[in-house]
């Protein structure tokens, strides 16, 4: 789908989730802390197009207290909603002409003029006509070549200033690069093959199913049935984590199909689903009789 759940931390293990966190070192008091997306490859960070989507998430970025207590802050619901491909300079701009805007366009590279302006800002600039433009420009410039396969998460703190506004930036962090999963370096689900591919229709026959290397939490058997009109049946084969042999291989019992008076054999689909991100394998045709 277009958006992912919530970014795990780079530690994060099955029973001990943690989430992207920050600290600000040697400081003791409020602060805001800016999380926004940006390039992994390039030279300089330069924005990145995907959205942050989330609790505190606006206009594609992330903006956090953290109060006078708190030694870090941390982000747990953080999601990444991806553009459209057809939509990146659009966006681009967008996200560009707003970190300008609210000085939040420090340790990026938009254009040589806009990233000399990294003074204090108080209140949200006014930006001219030619900057707009150049912006414009910058982010026709930059869309053609983004990956939009990888991003890194930039983060950025200001502590509050004599008008107890937060303008006093600190030098933006960046995360290690995070991929998506989709993309082909993760792993691909495939049904390698099965030994039978048809079963009565009262269900609950076995099957043992070659695979290449899945998560046992993380993993579905999928029965489905479409026509022209698209989606018309679904349920999934039974098994518990204990049944998912070293990740190669799931010994699974069939669900049971939707119509048990079948006059004649029918063929349905089956595949492999990811839970986290609903990832599928390519079907394998099933013949129910």
């Amino acid at each position: 789908g277009p958006s992912h759940g919530g970014l795990p931390g780079a530690s994060s293990e099955k029973n001990r989730k943690t989430y992207p966190a920050v600290k600000i070192c040697n400081y003791q008091g409020k602060a805001r802390v800016v999380v926004q997306l940006v390039t992994a490859l390039t030279p300089m960070p330069q924005l990145h197009a995907h959205s942050l989507v989330g609790k505190l998430c606006d206009k594609g970025i992330c903006i956090a207290e953290m109060q006078s207590k708190d030694s870090s802050i941390s982000f747990p619901n953080l999601g990444i909603l991806h553009v459209t491909k057809k939509n990146v300079a659009k966006t681009l701009e967008e996200r560009m002409v707003e970190a300008f805007r609210m000085g939040y366009s420090c340790g990026v590279a938009i254009h040589p003029e806009i990233d000399v302006l990294q003074g204090e800002v108080r209140i949200p600039r006014e930006l001219s006509d030619h900057q707009r433009n150049i912006i414009s420009i910058a982010a026709a410039n930059q869309a053609k070549e983004m990956d939009l396969s990888v991003v890194r998460l930039m983060f950025t703190a200001f502590l509050p200033d004599s008008d107890g506004g937060f303008s006093r930036r600190l030098e933006p962090v960046v995360s290690e690069p995070i991929y998506d999963s989709k993309a082909p370096n993760a792993s691909n689900l495939k049904i390698v093959r099965m030994d039978r591919t048809a079963g009565c229709v009262t269900g609950g026959e076995e099957v043992y199913l070659l695979c290449d290397k899945v998560q046992k939490d993380d993993i579905q058997v999928r029965f489905y049935e479409e026509d022209e009109s698209g989606l018309t049946w679904e349920a999934l084969g039974d098994f518990s984590p204990t049944d998912v042999h070293r990740q190669f291989a799931i010994v699974f019992k069939t669900p049971k199909y939707r119509d048990q008076n079948l006059q004649k054999p029918t063929s349905v689909f089956v595949q492999l689903k990811r839970k986290s991100d609903n990832e599928t394998s390519e079907p394998k045709p099933f013949t129910y009789h």
